[in-house]
């Protein structure tokens, strides 16, 4: 069946509108409307994310049964299958489409007097390998925002803000940030003008093709979360926790004495730990401690 140009807008503008708070609600009362069912179901199953049930069903109406999942693997893709036909008794068709990243079903269903015909069955075999396309769509949208919140993450951990910005300096996504338009400007001009890395005030920028012509990736510092570093420097050289945070005093530039204030402990005392991380981490000197201060796990941290 070929879609009409009625279900091309009507259903299909829904069923691919990523939509992160209802996905596929007003698909599924569209097609309900349209088929005059009861319920209108659209099932899903991924490695990843595992079983989903997206239902519209007239207002304050009795759910049905659910279809048992067992039953819906058994269903070959492709097909078209009647409720009654699976045993599930009242009437309905559901019909199965499979991709590499996921199984769909779609489905209307109705109480026992209603009967579907054959242009709604036909209806539901055009929009199944639609619907299997919305869904990974719709996954791979999630998984991008997935790895953005985590890329996010990791920045602030390091105290990194950014900003993507156009040919002209302006912003057209990321954090936000304080950099001036004339600084924004500056950035882009120098990644233009051919610079690997342009500076303005407290930031800089590269080239950034991704973000399309004459773009630039604009990195800018920003104040670092509280974290314990002493805790991740600590495990890996079997360190002391009070070994530890002499270690990231003196990565931040504290003399011993001055960390031995810091840390309320007496200079000797200061003087015996710094000897103990020289051993226990094999530096040979503060240079080459702060130095594997960070650029080990404790700059994760």
């Amino acid at each position: 069946m070929v879609l009409s140009r009625i279900d091309q807008d009507e259903l299909l503008g829904a069923l691919y509108a990523l939509d992160d708070i209802q996905p596929f609600a007003a698909f599924l009362e569209r097609l309900r409307r349209r088929t005059h069912a009861r319920e209108a179901v659209l099932l899903t199953r991924s490695v990843t994310s595992g079983w989903k049930s997206h239902v519209s069903r007239i207002s304050n109406a009795t759910a049905l049964p659910p279809v048992p999942r067992g039953l819906l693997q058994t269903l070959r893709s492709g097909r078209l299958y009647d409720f009654e036909e699976l045993g599930e008794g009242g009437s309905g068709r559901i019909i199965r489409a499979s991709n590499h990243r996921n199984d769909v079903w779609i489905g209307i269903r109705g109480g026992a007097s209603d009967c579907f015909g054959a242009p709604d069955g036909a209806l539901l075999s055009a929009l199944s390998s639609h619907a299997a396309i919305a869904v990974s769509n719709m996954a791979r949208l999630r998984d991008s925002q997935i790895e953005l919140a985590a890329a996010n993450a990791a920045l602030d951990r390091a105290g990194v803000g950014w900003a993507v910005l156009d040919e002209y300096g302006e912003a057209v996504t990321g954090q936000n940030h304080d950099v001036s338009s004339r600084q924004r400007a500056a950035l882009v001009n120098g990644v233009n003008d051919g610079a690997r890395v342009a500076v303005a005030g407290q930031a800089i920028a590269i080239p950034f093709a991704a973000g399309g012509r004459g773009a630039a990736l604009a990195l800018f510092r920003e104040p670092v979360q509280s974290i314990d570093r002493a805790a991740a420097f600590a495990a890996a050289y079997g360190l002391t926790g009070a070994e530890s945070r002499m270690a990231i005093a003196l990565a931040e530039g504290a003399s011993i004495v001055e960390a031995a204030a810091r840390l309320n402990l007496t200079e000797q005392t200061a003087r015996h730990y710094s000897k103990r991380l020289y051993a226990a981490t094999g530096a040979r000197g503060q240079a080459e401690l702060v130095r594997l201060v960070w650029t080990s796990v404790a700059a994760l941290a």
